[in-house]
């Protein structure tokens, strides 16, 4: 392994091409966290250049480099094994400049940037090879639309023209167009000095940064250097890189010490992965975290059969592929190759995928939006097998009968304030209960959870789920959300169907809050002070209960929601949810005995949603 500093001219100028390995992540630089800072620096070189100082050559970081063998030995090639990120930037910056001095009708130094960004068409036998860089797979299209597009306008032209758009905050053509406007507003400022041929002194500042203000480390390695051992080492401690992006790089290294056709393996199994969706963050727990990661945590998860920390993703991922035969399972599917490691990753990819966007309607969407009120992730490696086991057309029904079996079991368990802190260790235990059975069946997941003992992981009996709708305040312990999921479930199994619809639907106290003016204590206690009191704790804690509370279209003025009775049931009538509403139309009064019977009606209908496992009761 060789190190050295070298300026841009020494990199860029000689016939090279510089690939990016496909397996690495795209283009993620920028504006605000990378683009801007560089920017700066760029100013800062460009005005002691325009002032005649010396320049002093400003570090750009560190890029590792691996050379390609060529048989034909005109084109250099190189592999960029770590630096990508800054070698893109670099090369679009230098394509915004060779454009910008070509508009300015200066084609000395349009060709002097040329020669930094593109090798002669005389000396390179493929298309490809005219560009001195050649971006991952994810990136090509769009690098070579700014090589080759001679300027901003064309390119925006021809992205309008085949109706694609461009986000000026990230990404290839964004950068381009960044660092373009930069240095056109730098070209057209007006001198301090007079007396500078001023377009010709700005347009020599701009060449001699490019030329010697600017350096890198090049890391060259030699013939026997680990270069996957060198990337994780640089990258796996601390750095922006992603654990999906280190184990992307890991697997397509080992697909091709393998011999495999590693185009035709990211084409096919990894190209999603470096979209959009798999990308954006998404709340996990505490954090947020890009999709993919949260989905090879899981993956991870069933595969290995103990819970993975973010942290540890991509070492432990790494012991998955080295000692795969440990973790082997004839649940999960087997994999020894490196294609086989992809495709394993793919084919579960489409179940998590599903988990963001299930079929309207569908029995696993009602599920997850009703997960959400539960607050737990650790159900989804679970899901993943699943999913995995039972989407298919002739086993639907057993797949939708264990979706109810473990909401009841959730759910139950929720109700009744039961802690949720083991839940991790319960279902990973169920996941090998299930692969113990040889099979994935209701009656097993039934089974299993009905013989699971202690605080942690019992199923609460029906007297138990009753006790806790009808004394439990869960409005005054819950967050809204999670009353709002119970109720609405509880309206659609009272017979309204559009009860869990996405219109926002508000919680109403049928006994007010405030409920002192017109529900007062009645007068034979106030002359016991003691019974009083008695009185009023138990209204405050009947009014926070299930049987007191329902849902309706917008909310009640606070006048109105604190209106008599008489007054107030007509308007609940009116914008109440019709199956939560039924118990209240026959009712004259309404105080601790109505919410009491109410709350015996809607805990009946529990137990029919959440239902306890036929015969174990």
């Amino acid at each position: 392994m060789e190190a050295n500093s070298r300026p841009l001219m020494r990199i860029f100028e000689p016939t090279v091409s510089y690939q990016i390995p496909l397996f690495q992540r795209p283009y993620v630089w920028r504006r605000e966290d990378n683009w801007q800072p560089l920017w700066d620096d760029l100013e800062r070189l460009l005005g002691l250049a325009l002032a005649g100082q010396r320049l002093r050559p400003h570090f750009l970081g560190a890029v590792v480099l691996e050379q390609v063998y060529d048989a034909t030995g005109w084109v250099q090639r190189r592999q960029v094994i770590d630096g990508q990120q800054r070698f893109t930037t670099l090369q679009l910056l230098l394509i915004a400049l060779r454009d910008l001095c070509r508009s300015q009708g200066s084609e000395r130094y349009c060709e002097r940037f040329d020669s930094l960004v593109s090798n002669r068409a005389a000396l390179v036998d493929k298309a490809e090879d005219i560009r001195k860089l050649l971006p991952t797979n994810f990136d090509r299209q769009a690098y070579a639309r700014v090589h080759e597009a001679g300027s901003p306008d064309a390119l925006l032209a021809q992205l309008e023209e085949e109706g694609e758009a461009v986000d000026p905050e990230q990404g290839i053509l964004g950068a381009y167009l960044y660092f373009h406007e930069q240095f056109a507003d730098w070209l057209a400022q007006p001198l301090a000095e007079r007396g500078y041929r001023e377009r010709e002194n700005r347009l020599e500042a701009l060449w001699a940064v490019a030329q010697k203000g600017l350096q890198l480390v090049v890391i060259e390695l030699g013939e026997h250097d680990e270069a996957q051992v060198i990337f994780e080492t640089l990258n796996a401690r601390g750095t922006q890189l992603l654990p999906a992006d280190l184990i992307k790089n890991l697997l397509f290294r080992r697909a091709q010490d393998e011999g495999d056709d590693i185009d035709l393996l990211y084409r096919t199994y990894w190209a999603q992965f470096d979209g959009e969706f798999w990308r954006e963050e998404t709340r996990q727990g505490r954090d947020s975290r890009p999709r993919i990661d949260i989905f090879i945590r899981h993956f991870l998860t069933l595969a290995m059969r103990h819970d993975i920390r973010f942290v540890h993703l991509f070492e432990e991922y790494k012991q998955y592929v080295q000692y795969t035969d440990d973790w082997r399972s004839c649940l999960i599917g087997e994999a020894t190759s490196a294609r086989e490691h992809l495709a394993l990753l793919a084919e579960y990819a489409e179940h998590f995928r599903e988990f963001a966007s299930p079929a309207p309607g569908s029995h696993l969407a009602r599920f997850l939006k009703r997960l959400e009120a539960v607050d737990t992730s650790t159900l989804h490696p679970l899901l993943l097998l699943l999913c995995s086991q039972h989407l298919r057309p002739q086993q639907e029904d057993e797949f939708e009968a264990i979706l109810d079996v473990l909401e009841s079991f959730l759910f139950r368990r929720m109700i009744c304030g039961l802690t949720s802190k083991n839940y991790s260790r319960l279902f990973l235990d169920l996941i090998r209960h299930l692969e113990n059975q040889g099979s994935i069946t209701a009656r097993a997941v039934e089974h299993f959870l009905l013989a699971s003992e202690g605080e942690g992981a019992r199923f609460p009996t029906d007297a138990e789920l009753k006790r806790a709708i009808l004394d439990q305040p869960l409005y005054q312990w819950w967050p809204q959300y999670r009353v709002r999921t119970v109720l609405e479930a509880l309206d659609a199994a009272l017979g309204n169907a559009a009860s869990e619809a996405d219109s926002p639907l508000a919680i109403e106290h049928i006994l007010p809050q405030k409920w002192d003016d017109h529900w007062p204590v009645p007068k034979a206690l106030h002359k016991n002070p003691q019974g009083k009191q008695a009185f009023i704790e138990q209204r405050d804690r009947l009014k926070h209960t299930l049987g007191n509370l329902t849902l309706i279209a917008g909310s009640l003025n606070p006048a109105l929601s604190r209106s008599p009775w008489e007054v107030k049931k007509a308007e609940l009538l009116k914008c109440s949810q019709p199956g939560l509403s039924r118990e209240l139309h026959a009712v004259e009064d309404w105080a601790e005995r109505e919410i009491l019977a109410r709350g015996e009606v809607l805990a009946e209908v529990a137990c029919g949603v959440w239902r306890y496992p036929v015969g174990e009761a």
